[in-house]
Parts: structure tokens; C-alpha cells; sequence
């Protein structure tokens, strides 16, 4: 089909890639599967806009959509993001260990990255 209908994360991917952070940040107060589809268009990008709406989506405290922007963070965030990281992982309760751990992780990886 020529002119098939694009999904929203192929929307999104192409804002980001046009630089189209005002576009973008409107899906910040869309439904859950925005906020997924988002964090995984912003994993396309390691410019800083991408990365400061992928570190307000890692406040979400719905587990999916923070590991969603966990997962984008390790591909294009660094090692400044870490202390923010940090600062949120002792705002989780010691109870949710598996967004603990997604944290985490995500910290690791971005040391790595340097």
C-alpha cells in the first residue's frame, strides 16, 4: 500500500529527526502507549532535548513506560544523566525492585558509555 498509516512511534521517529521537540513534548501528556512510543523515537536522538524528555519519562512511575525510557537512555544518554538516575532510583520504594533494578542498570550502562 502507497500511502500505508504510520505508526505512532514512525511519527514520532520522524519529529525527531526533523528536531520537532515542541510536537514531541505535547505526547508527554498523551496515554500510556504515547509515552512508550515516545521514549522509543527518542532513543534515535542523542541531541539534549531528546534526552532532558527521556529523563522526565523515567520519573513516570509506571514501570513500562520507564523502562521504555531506560532503554532509549542507554543508547544515547551519558554520564551526566547518572546523578539525575540516582536521584530518582532513592525516590523508589525498596519494595518496587524491579524499576530499582531498571534504574540501575541504566546507570551502569551510562557509565560505560562515559
Amino acid at each position: 500500500m502507497l500511502f500505508s498509516k504510520k505508526t505512532p512511534e514512525e511519527k514520532m521517529e520522524k519529529l525527531v529527526h526533523r528536531k520537532a521537540w515542541g510536537e514531541l513534548s505535547e505526547y508527554m501528556f498523551k496515554d500510556k502507549e504515547h509515552k512508550i512510543a515516545l521514549a522509543q523515537a527518542l532513543g534515535t536522538s542523542e541531541t539534549e532535548e531528546a534526552i532532558d524528555l527521556l529523563m522526565e519519562l523515567v520519573e513516570s512511575k509506571d514501570q513500562d513506560i520507564l523502562e521504555a525510557a531506560c532503554e532509549s537512555l542507554k543508547k544515547v544518554g551519558d554520564d551526566h544523566n547518572t546523578t539525575e538516575l540516582l536521584r530518582i532510583l532513592q525516590t523508589i520504594p525498596e519494595e518496587n525492585e524491579p524499576l530499582r533494578k531498571k534504574i540501575s542498570e541504566t546507570i551502569q550502562a551510562l557509565h560505560k558509555r562515559g
